[in-house]
């Protein structure tokens, strides 16, 4: 009894263990960033995902949008995707202030991801506002496998 007592412990510790993963890709940094006040008006626009992008020859399946505060898109040219970047350039006659970004992409895994963000341009900015680089929130380190594992192991013990 106790075998199979231990053995169903350490198959349940197991699960609860295994690394957390996601499925989805997610933005790990961009350029500019969200919320941001950069000076000049950018020339360019990047978006960093935590996987690669998938990419089919013919077929747009990614989509990077930029628009400025009158309401026009500004992007032009094809996109370049590199892995997990997706870049776009952006019109030199872009009216300055509240820009907004909109993505759609599909990871490798085949799931689509779309979102947007906003961030401010101006050449009136005395100077680049930096903002700490996208950061996935700090994770706990304690897991709650190993926690239940813990708890059992003193229990038994």
């Amino acid at each position: 009894m106790r075998r199979l007592t231990s053995l169903l412990l350490i198959a349940v510790s197991a699960i609860f263990m295994a690394p957390n993963a996601s499925a989805h890709v997610e933005i790990v940094d961009s350029y500019p960033q969200q919320f941001s006040n950069v000076n000049p008006i950018p020339t360019q626009v990047w978006i960093q995902f935590s996987g690669d992008l998938q990419t089919l020859d013919g077929e747009a399946v990614n989509s990077l949008e930029v628009i400025d505060s009158t309401g026009i898109a500004v992007n032009f040219g094809d996109l370049v995707i590199e892995g997990a970047k997706i870049t776009t350039k952006i019109s030199g006659q872009s009216a300055p202030g509240a820009f907004s970004v909109k993505y759609r992409v599909v990871g490798d895994d085949g799931h689509v991801i779309e979102g947007d963000y906003t961030f401010n341009a101006s050449p009136d900015y005395a100077e680049a506002i930096p903002t700490p680089s996208s950061e996935t929130e700090k994770k706990s380190s304690l897991n709650v496998g190993g926690v239940v594992l813990v708890f059992f192991l003193i229990v038994f013990v």
